[in-house]
């Protein structure tokens, strides 16, 4: 046998046993898991019994320290800071987890972190002390506040968005005016906050940042229940920048009244298109169908989406504004007869009058005049979509009543 024959199936045997040696490995880690879930298992099992949660705190620590001194730290921190375990379990968890590792090691793994592992044990012991030690897991949490990595930064800010405590919602507004991360998802905790924070919201309305003072707008929508916030939003809406005027109305239409309406039929001029549809639509949502003309006459506008806002804001108005919706179809500008037409269609009138006249033998000539009007100021589609609406049992006289009138020549046209 030569010596490469030799050297090659030394090689093979060699492999194979180190193949062999790393799947026992792998088995016996896989097997020591195992059987640390199994014991974590069963610990929150026994504590779950109701005759545990009667017990005093030192208690169900005592009764299930055997049954924990084969799980890992990093079980026990994964279960603590888990949201599905009960928190009868998590105190008695959390306080077997400070007796046998203690504070000070949680304190280590939520002050920095280097590798993957470590942010991840960064992230859990920050939810496990802000928990059981307010005072000084804020301040950790403030430091992963400002840390640049993203995944830190977030468990900080849903922590303290989580909180009762006044400085957590003082350490969000701070990040909020501060520029290290995106302030869209600051708002978001910032929003979701249990406390009532206008106080502390109201004065950003002033910042110098735009940027802050659009959020505060946009935040401010949550709290109809504060004196004298209809005005202060007002005023925002003649902000210079056009952000912080569409987040101004927005916020408007969700809480205010007279003012309100007032600021949103001013904004429907402005210079900007994403303005001027946010003032419609804040329109829409004050339930206002007295101000269906003044909306009406922007379904000319030159930009479709105010356009869009506008059909839509007439339609939420109900069938009620159809006079104001006539008063339209002769309009000298073809986009306002079209979007009169169209919302007229949406309405569910046009297909009122259409399969009433078409039901009848003598249609009546002011209905019949008004569907001419209407058709002509719709077009081909709306034509087709009444005749489509009408089905097979109308379609018929549907036909003949628009051939009659000369909707069919109309649209065709």
């Amino acid at each position: 046998m030569s010596a490469f024959t030799i050297f090659l199936v030394s090689g093979c045997i060699a492999a194979v046993v180190l193949e062999a040696a790393l799947s026992m490995y792998v088995l016996a880690v896989q097997r020591r898991r195992d059987a640390a879930r199994l014991t974590l298992l069963s610990a929150l099992t026994t504590l779950g019994l109701p005759e545990m949660r009667r017990l005093p705190l030192a208690d169900r620590v005592q009764r299930v320290r055997p049954l924990l001194e084969r799980a890992s730290r990093e079980l026990v921190m994964r279960a603590v800071a888990d949201r599905a375990t009960p928190p009868d379990a998590a105190a008695a968890l959390e306080a077997y987890l400070v007796e046998r590792w203690g504070a000070e090691s949680l304190e280590r793994d939520a002050a920095s972190h280097r590798t993957t592992r470590d942010k991840w044990r960064r992230m859990t012991a920050l939810r496990i002390l802000f928990n059981l030690d307010p005072a000084r897991g804020l301040s950790l949490v403030g430091d992963a506040l400002h840390d640049p990595d993203e995944d830190v930064s977030s468990s900080a800010m849903s922590l303290l968005g989580d909180s009762m405590d006044p400085a957590a919602a003082e350490l969000l507004i701070g990040a909020l005016k501060a520029r290290r991360h995106s302030r869209s998802r600051i708002a978001v905790h910032v929003d979701r906050s249990p406390q009532h924070l206008a106080a502390r919201l109201r004065p950003l309305l002033t910042e110098p940042d735009p940027a802050v003072r659009r959020w505060a707008a946009t935040l401010l929508g949550r709290y109809d229940d504060v004196d004298d916030l209809e005005r202060d939003l007002a005023a925002a809406a003649d902000d210079p920048d056009p952000r912080v005027r569409k987040a101004a109305v927005e916020s408007l239409g969700r809480i205010g009244e007279t003012v309100a309406a007032a600021t949103a039929i001013r904004l429907m001029n402005d210079p900007i298109p994403f303005v001027r549809a946010a003032a419609v639509r804040a329109i829409a949502k004050l339930d206002r169908d007295d101000l269906a003309e003044d909306v009406a006459v922007l379904l000319g506008d030159r930009d479709w989406w105010v356009r869009f806002a506008v059909k839509e804001c007439l339609e939420g108005m109900g069938p009620d504004i159809w006079p104001v919706l006539v008063r339209l179809l002769d309009d000298a500008d073809r986009f306002v007869r079209n979007g009169a037409a169209e919302v007229f269609q949406n309405l569910g009138v046009l297909d009122s009058f259409i399969l009433m006249e078409a039901a009848t033998d003598d249609p009546a000539d002011r209905k019949i005049d008004l569907l001419r009007r209407i058709a002509a100021a719709g077009g081909m589609r709306l034509t087709d979509s009444l005749l489509d609406r009408a089905g097979s049992k109308l379609g018929a006289r549907v036909r003949q009543l628009l051939t009659n009138i000369g909707l069919q020549r109309v649209g065709a046209a």
